[in-house]
């Protein structure tokens, strides 16, 4: 991974995210595209009489944006890193469009909430959008503020209805080769047995994974697919939840309803999200 893409809304939780992707780069060049998207309905925090609200706002973001970049590079302590920015008028989903086409973005990553930090829900409407909306890239979504921690253990969860490629499976693939960590791979018992074709995807799962250290788990199914997922990762710490979001998918299904947003898996790990195109 070489050119990363953090957009921020200049909150704490942004900041962090930020923090975050500089830790898990650490000691790799890479390049950190940080973006600030602002519109009509973006809020003013100061204002100064004579000047219309529109420059107040491309101002304010312009400034935000130096700030954060000031800051970043005081914390990136070993500097092979480089940090552009970019304050862009519009909307936010566009505005990762165009980015991600002019520098190839490998990944995004963003906070799991936006300004409206006094909900307590699992990820703001900008982070879900991203998600669900654009397919063009792995996502990685940082909890509220937490610490980085090493990938030790990564969470991978699969039906195994799908073959996935190993260009599809690089970024889980890259972060178990910086850290050399053991990948969890989970499914729940949904059937008695699997099928033809999960057994080949899951075999294919093996190969992939051979340079690493694997073990399968099987869950229950319980009420519903979410609860075994949250058990499953009570019930075994790791560091990182990895799913792939394919058309039809569980992932899928949960980001389309309300729920999602009352839903914490387990909103104290990075959660990545890798889109899948048929």
């Amino acid at each position: 991974m070489k050119n990363i893409l953090v957009p921020t809304d200049f909150s704490n939780t942004a900041y962090n995210a930020l923090f975050h992707a500089t830790k898990l780069m650490e000691g790799k060049p890479c390049n950190f595209y940080i973006l600030n998207v602002y519109n009509g309905f973006t809020p003013i925090q100061k204002r100064i009489p004579g000047k219309e609200e529109s420059e107040l706002r491309e101002e304010e973001s312009s400034e935000g944006l130096k700030s954060v970049c000031h800051r970043i590079r005081l914390d990136d302590a070993e500097g092979k890193h480089t940090f552009e920015i970019h304050s862009k008028r519009g909307n936010l989903l566009n505005e990762i469009s165009n980015i991600f086409d002019q520098e190839e973005i490998d990944l995004i990553v963003m906070g799991n909430k936006g300004r409206s930090e006094i909900e307590a829900i699992f990820m703001g409407s900008n982070t879900l959008d991203v998600i669900t909306k654009f397919k063009q890239c792995p996502t990685l979504v940082i909890p509220k503020e937490i610490d980085f921690k090493p990938l030790k253990k990564i969470a991978f969860v699969t039906d195994y209805k799908r073959s996935y490629d190993a260009g599809l499976l690089r970024p889980l693939i890259f972060m178990a080769e910086c850290y050399q960590s053991k990948i969890h791979i989970m499914h729940v018992n949904e059937e008695e047995k699997l099928d033809k074709h999960q057994t080949a995807n899951k075999n294919l799962l093996m190969e992939y994974f051979s340079p690493f250290s694997y073990v399968f788990h099987w869950m229950p199914l319980f009420k519903s697919k979410t609860t075994a997922i949250n058990v499953f990762l009570d019930e075994l710490p790791v560091d990182i939840l990895v799913m792939v979001n394919y058309e039809h998918s569980f992932l899928e299904r949960m980001t389309r309803e309300p729920v999602i947003k009352r839903i914490g898996f387990n909103n104290t790990i990075p959660f990545l999200v890798i889109p899948y195109e048929d």
